[in-house]
């Protein structure tokens, strides 16, 4: 699953290959903010310094419970991100997450 988000701002280009925060708000209205590499974020490969914010993204995230029309996901795998207050499971609702299946060959 992948969790629709927007990246905000670029943080910076060290560690290689740069630093991006991104938001989303959650299915209770609160807003996190989550800062990592831009590969880490789907959509963000030509983010950098220059770009015009916020741009629509996507986080690989896991499902660990569908409450009615929310879904808690956790962050933590596959790519180990954290919230900046160090949460990694979050209660969004459900049209937030794009199921990406690859293709059959």
């Amino acid at each position: 699953m992948m969790l629709r988000c927007e990246a905000v701002r670029w943080v910076g280009d060290d560690p290689f290959p740069g630093l991006v925060e991104v938001a989303f708000t959650d299915a209770d209205g609160m807003r996190h903010v989550l800062v990592d590499k831009r590969p880490v974020f789907g959509g963000a490969d030509g983010l950098g310094a220059g770009t015009a914010y916020p741009v629509a993204v996507g986080l690989d995230c896991e499902v660990l419970l569908v409450e009615g029309e929310a879904v808690v996901i956790t962050t933590e795998r596959p790519w180990g991100v954290e919230g900046a207050d160090g949460r990694t499971e979050f209660r969004v609702g459900g049209d937030q997450l794009v199921n990406i299946v690859a293709p059959s060959k």
